[in-house]
């Protein structure tokens, strides 16, 4: 009986990928024989940056990524960030109410001040959008911008007596006497002084009113040890005489709110965005004291393209004096960035540089990466000296793992992360985790209520997490390659096999072994011509030690001699980590010229190695160390004369009809626009071509 074709396609096996017949053979070995004796396989974690490296910006040793999870926390701190700005929109009224009315500090009248406390987030008990912006912001850790001896008096008046780290509770003080002792790390709660919070003395203004009359014995005590507790320089302002206010609110004759200037006079009335417009004299009644700030509403600081013609500054009220609404702008911030003034970009990339601090990828005291693999290094190794100890580590690595087999997983830890762990038996159901994590959070002890909500937060207001806690040459130094890794004028590829090598993942025989994807006899240098036979193939054997890459690199130094009359060193710390010395380069073009003919040299290496590990025919020394080191020769000799070429091409030719050029991206541009050709004169000057 003949089938049908249908019968056929469904009678036919469907073979399988080339890749996953392999892995299923390696794994049916792997059951029937030891598994032991498997290579460990490498996890991505081995062969690529992690997340966080990916994520910082290609100046500080990134790749430059976007983060989804961070980019949505800067998206939601922006929110918060705005909500700090005078403007008065419909939105911002309920976000402050909020703030206003939560139930543990509805007492305090802070407003959006709670926001930079140490009161934790969670009594806040907010709604849950606004929970997520209030976590975002607070996230990004901001600090005092200004030192306390030199906040004006306006601010110092503004701040808070409560969850405030800058007004500590003394380590010995009688709750009944008041008496102080020395101070400590815990700031004041309502609950240290009830006394305080019942008569609403809430801010240092409220203390320096109170501290002018009279009242009973008890609260008489609280003020004195709340006024100890205050840093000198806020003592003083406390205690002087307090001086007139510059704006005052009031009430003419037709029903209008008015805000006069009590030094000039002016009179303004106030419109529905709390801006203040210049009115007619008129008589005013029931005056009360207000807040009044200049603004810009045009926002400058995100960028050139926002700024108007002219300023646009304005004046703006904050509502009554020292009252919910009253901001000190430009006290708090992060780095040299005032609260109000968050840019998304430059928050997301805090955000990812708090992290990764936090998980030791950053050195301490730096904002740029050091190499994956060495992660507890010190600021106090050069670049060179981190290459060695990379390596180091991968020779020694090599002689403990026996000869005859890969490095296995129970030689090396695991990077992979917790997910992808397999684990043994079902699952367990979501509500049987959320009552576990329910447990858990009863038997540990409960959080204070002035403790901040965000883990890793700073000893202190006026540190920045991220300000290194002093400069080294080293720190500059990784600064400096970094930024010169990331420079547009180097070629792709070669920036690329930079990069790798300054965080040392370039896929040599030893880091190979290293991550378990060779043994250790391809571990060593592929070329009979080493004076050692089984010499490991580390990133400076292979660019800097072989007879095959020493020929090339000799060729490089006498060509940089024939044009500046320097012999460059031809060592780790000048041809991998970019030293160079005085007399080396005397201006920037030169130092320019000598970095792209030095990667493009290092690429050509880096082929042919390729070439040579990829060649499975066998020749002798002396015939395999001429053809690789000519090989590299010619390579490094194409990539120059293709730098040149595209150079006079962009200095002589219209760039608008270069081949793969859309003339739309250039609509508008000049046709006579030119690139200076630096390395065809540096080249011409010294007889090199």
């Amino acid at each position: 009986m003949n089938s049908s074709p249908t019968q056929k396609k469904k009678k036919k096996k469907k073979k399988a990928h080339p890749v996953l017949r392999k892995h299923i053979e390696l794994k049916t070995q792997g059951n029937s024989q030891d598994s032991a004796a498997l290579p460990a396989p490498a996890s991505s974690a081995a062969l690529f940056p992690r997340v966080l490296t990916s994520s910082l910006l290609p100046a500080q040793g990134g790749v430059g990524l976007v983060d989804v999870p961070t980019q949505i926390q800067a998206l939601q701190s922006k929110v918060v960030s705005r909500l700090l700005e005078p403007e008065r929109l419909a939105w911002k009224v309920f976000q402050l109410h909020h703030l206003s009315h939560a139930p543990q500090p509805s007492q305090l009248a802070y407003g959006a001040t709670i926001l930079f406390s140490t009161a934790s987030t969670a009594s806040l008990q907010l709604p849950a959008r606004l929970m997520g912006y209030v976590t975002a912001f607070r996230a990004l850790q901001p600090h005092r911008l200004l030192p306390v001896s030199d906040m004006p008096a306006e601010a110092i008046l503004n701040e808070p007596l409560f969850f405030n780290q800058q007004i500590p509770v003394p380590l010995s003080r009688s709750a009944t006497s008041g008496a102080s002792g020395s101070m400590g790390s815990q700031p004041f709660t309502p609950q240290d002084q009830p006394l305080l919070l019942a008569a609403g003395l809430t801010k240092v203004a409220h203390l320096q009113a109170a501290l002018r009359t009279q009242h009973p014995q008890a609260l008489t005590a609280c003020l004195q040890s709340m006024l100890l507790a205050l840093p000198l320089p806020w003592q003083a302002v406390a205690t002087a005489t307090p001086t007139a206010p510059a704006w005052r609110q009031g009430v003419s004759s037709s029903g209008i709110q008015l805000i006069q200037n009590t030094h000039t006079g002016q009179q303004h009335s106030v419109s529905l965005h709390s801006q203040l417009l210049q009115a007619p004299a008129q008589a005013i009644f029931a005056f009360a004291l207000v807040h009044v700030i200049p603004w810009d509403p045009s926002r400058p600081w995100r960028g050139p393209t926002q700024q108007p013609a002219r300023s646009t500054v304005a004046l703006y009220s904050q509502g009554p004096l020292y009252g919910p609404d009253h901001l000190s702008l430009g006290v708090w911030g992060w780095g040299q960035q005032p609260g109000h003034q968050l840019v998304v970009r430059q928050a997301s990339q805090r955000l990812r540089l708090i992290q990764a601090r936090k998980h030791g990828i950053l050195a301490p005291g730096t904002l740029t990466c050091q190499p994956r693999l060495l992660p507890s290094l010190g600021s106090d190794l050069t670049p060179a000296e981190v290459l060695q100890a990379l390596e180091s580590r991968w020779t020694a690595s090599m002689q403990a793992s026996p000869a005859s087999r890969a490095r296995l997983s129970s030689d090396m830890p695991t990077s992979q992360p917790a997910w992808m762990a397999l684990t043994r038996g079902h699952r367990q159901h979501w509500s049987q985790r959320q009552q576990q994590q329910q447990a858990q959070q009863q038997q540990q002890p409960s959080q204070q209520p002035n403790q901040p909500h965000s883990g890793g937060a700073t000893v202190h207001d006026t540190v920045d997490v991220l300000a290194p806690p002093g400069s080294h040459p080293q720190l500059c130094e990784w600064r400096r390659l970094w930024e010169l890794a990331s420079a547009a004028y180097f070629n792709r590829q070669h920036r690329v096999l930079w990069w790798r090598i300054l965080h040392g993942c370039v896929m040599c025989g030893a880091f190979s072994a290293y991550i378990g994807r060779a043994t250790v006899e391809q571990a060593c240098c592929p070329y009979a011509c080493c004076s050692s036979p089984a010499q490991p193939q580390t990133i400076s054997h292979m660019f800097l030690e072989c007879p095959m890459a020493a020929t090339v690199i000799s060729w490089l130094c006498r060509l940089w001699q024939a044009m500046t009359g320097h012999l460059p060193d031809a060592s780790v710390a000048t041809i991998l980590a970019a030293s160079t010395s005085e007399g080396q380069c005397a201006s920037d073009a030169l130092l320019q010229t000598w970095h792209r003919l030095r990667l493009a040299v290092l690429h050509s290496i880096w082929t042919a190695a390729r070439i040579a590990a990829s060649s499975t025919h066998a020749s002798s020394q002396a015939s395999q160390l001429s053809s690789q080191s000519h090989l590299a020769s010619r390579l490094a000799l194409k990539t120059v004369t293709s730098m040149i070429h595209h150079d006079w091409v962009k200095c002589n030719d219209d760039v608008r009809q270069l081949a793969g050029v859309c003339s739309s991206w250039l609509r508008g541009r000049d046709p006579s626009m030119t690139v200076p050709h630096r390395l065809v004169g540096a080249l011409q000057a010294g007889h090199a071509l």
